[in-house]
């Protein structure tokens, strides 16, 4: 397929693939309080240095976020998920990371961390 192919997409973790939704399940996104209080504290933090960029990058992480719909099968297996049986995956968002579980047709949103920080559940 040409890359000028408009069901082409450029995935965040930087892998092309093909997005026809017929071959992709539809998934329930549910951010779960541990993520919600990793964004808090991020929150917190960015208003401290920046504020004027709270509210852009807090809605830009969950825009993206929503993305993982059609694609939550699409990102690999995180490092902090390999020697567990959970099967914890992960979807870059820029600097962050976005840690979730597939269960069935809910994609739990565990954590959302930024890059640098300690990779652990």
């Amino acid at each position: 397929m040409p890359a000028s192919d408009p069901k082409r997409t450029f995935c965040a973790s930087r892998i092309s693939f093909y997005t026809d939704s017929k071959y992709l399940k539809k998934y329930h996104i549910d951010i779960k309080s541990t993520a919600e209080n990793d964004l808090k504290s991020r929150y917190l933090q960015i208003a401290e240095e920046s504020p004027q960029n709270t509210a852009r990058w807090y809605l830009d992480i969950i825009e993206t976020i929503e993305k993982l719909d059609p694609l939550a099968e699409l990102c690999p297996i995180a490092s902090e998920g390999i020697n567990t049986q959970r099967g914890t995956r992960h979807f870059i968002l820029g600097n962050y990371r976005a840690l979730y579980l597939i269960n069935q047709l809910v994609v739990d949103v565990l954590h959302v961390r930024h890059g640098k920080m300690e990779r652990k559940l």
